[in-house]
């Protein structure tokens, strides 16, 4: 029996607006910049060294020109 691992890769790719709030992602197949997410969601990471953990905002969005979706960090912030 094989055994198949996947491995998932969260891409940080963002794009800021000038008042520093997010605009778009960027698609790393093919390069479109896509403006609004499907799903958005948060999740913790594992505490560091202190007992904080990282909160991520994740989104995933949908490429109109490749078909493809990716996810892509929207923010970062210790809890």
């Amino acid at each position: 029996m094989m055994t198949i691992k996947f491995i998932f890769i969260i891409i940080e790719t963002m794009m800021f607006d000038h008042d520093g709030g997010r605009c778009m992602g960027k698609c790393p197949k093919c390069g479109t910049e896509v403006a609004t997410e499907r799903k958005s969601w948060k999740m913790a990471g594992r505490p560091d060294r202190t007992g904080k953990r990282t909160e991520l905002t994740i989104g995933l969005f949908d490429c109109p020109r490749c078909n493809k979706a990716f996810r892509v960090v929207l923010g970062k912030r210790k809890i």
